[in-house]
């Protein structure tokens, strides 16, 4: 489990829900936008570059493919960050960009590239 450091110390964020799945990363582009992104976010491969996975698309940004690591700050330019592209995550803990929309909706595509969803609950 991957534990998160504050200036309080150091505390479970409940992201990562399990070991069952190897827990892999790489560094992507995320696409310039001004914009901040949280651990977590689920994100979608356009043309190259990552953008936060919003299901009402109709660019590819529909598909969930990540889950960003580290929150981001974006100002307009296009920023390299890490992502995870594997591993079991609880599903309550991902962000998707429309309210309506939850992580349960990506679940099979998401398994298609191995990240699996589990829950807090």
């Amino acid at each position: 489990m991957e534990m998160v450091t504050n200036m309080d110390g150091v505390h479970y964020d409940e992201l990562l829900g399990g070991t069952a799945v190897p827990v892999l990363t790489k560094n992507v582009t995320l696409k310039g936008v001004t914009a901040t992104y949280k651990r977590g976010t689920l994100l979608a491969a356009v043309s190259g570059k990552y953008v936060i996975v919003d299901s009402t698309a109709s660019t590819g940004a529909e598909k969930a493919s990540v889950v960003l690591a580290k929150d981001v700050v974006l100002t307009g330019s296009d920023v390299v960050a890490t992502v995870y592209t594997s591993g079991q995550f609880n599903r309550e803990k991902l962000i998707v960009a429309q309210s309506a929309d939850n992580a349960t909706a990506h679940e099979e595509e998401l398994r298609a590239v191995n990240i699996y969803l589990t829950s807090v609950k």
